[in-house]
């Protein structure tokens, strides 16, 4: 895989992007914008990472479509426009696996719709960046992504997605079935991404507040009946627990849905607490507390 194109210049984007350009055996690593004002100011500059390790930056040549086709790809949008972006790509994609790194439930299979001619992996990261500035990332959290297909076990090209993912400084595992660690990540998002978002406040103070805790727990709870009812085997003892724990190791960041709720963005809800609230319909479980998150997400989700 001597060049990977990455659809996406938000923090995790140009987060994977530094630290593959910067790795001992880098690929040429493009960086995909739709935007071509900012596509040229990203150019021009070197993007920054800011992590607890220390500064590093990297030119990262960033474009509405990559000059040659790539042997790899990374789609890191937001859940909401992973399908859009995937189509519009896909004349240069042409037969490229493609990563999608996205929260929630259904989107690499939205995604694998969009891409016909394409292996689609799915990946679960708990890697946590912010944007500071336009080229300027907060890496706050460097911790594991899971590779691999849901269902069915890893292949080679996710063995080497993941060990390249390794040698950028990127702990990566391949997983026999990504099933229950999709899952266990939509419980993790969905306990913290809302609460923190609604309250304003980075992941700590989620895990920290007494009421903030206890909504979490809620709905972390409620995750855990309606993944059971699915047949899914969690990656965890219990749900309510785990979502406090990963709150506290990110305890410094920012939650994406904060971060769009700052920027007027639609978040990702309808993928994370509206996917339970549905299933959980479907089997007949109450779920007052996503419902309630949901609601309360729409609610002062700015209209665009």
């Amino acid at each position: 895989m001597n060049h990977v194109a990455i659809i996406g210049p938000g923090a995790i984007g140009c987060t994977l992007a530094v630290r593959l350009a910067l790795a001992r055996h880098a690929p040429s690593v493009t960086l995909i914008d739709y935007r071509p004002d900012r596509a040229a100011r990203l150019s021009a500059r070197p993007i920054r990472l800011h992590s607890p390790d220390g500064d590093v930056e990297a030119r990262i040549p960033v474009r509405l479509a990559p000059l040659s086709p790539p042997d790899l790809v990374l789609l890191a949008t937001k859940a909401t426009t992973a399908a859009a972006a995937a189509r519009s790509a896909a004349a240069w994609i042409g037969k490229a696996p493609l990563v999608a790194v996205q929260n929630g439930l259904g989107v690499a299979r939205e995604v694998a719709e969009a891409l016909p001619a394409s292996t689609v992996i799915t990946a679960v990261s708990y890697q946590a960046a912010n944007v500071v500035a336009e080229g300027e990332i907060a890496h706050v959290a460097n911790l594991v992504t899971y590779l691999g297909y849901e269902g069915r076990p890893p292949d080679a090209v996710v063995r080497e997605v993941a060990a390249m993912f390794t040698g950028a400084g990127l702990p990566a595992e391949a997983a026999a079935d990504m099933t229950p660690l999709v899952w266990g990540k939509l419980i993790i998002n969905a306990g913290i991404n809302p609460v923190a978002a609604l309250a304003g406040v980075r992941n700590g103070q989620a895990a920290a507040r007494p009421t903030l805790r206890a909504l979490a727990a809620s709905i972390a709870d409620e995750g855990e009946a309606v993944a059971r009812a699915e047949g899914v085997a969690l990656p965890y003892r219990r749900a309510a627990a785990a979502v406090l724990e990963a709150a506290r190791q990110s305890a410094e960041n920012r939650c994406s849905m904060l971060q769009d709720l700052d920027a007027g963005r639609t978040t990702e809800i309808d993928y994370l607490n509206g996917a339970i609230v549905r299933l959980a319909q479907r089997h007949g479980i109450p779920a007052p507390a996503n419902r309630a998150a949901t609601a309360l997400i729409k609610q002062v989700t700015p209209r665009t």
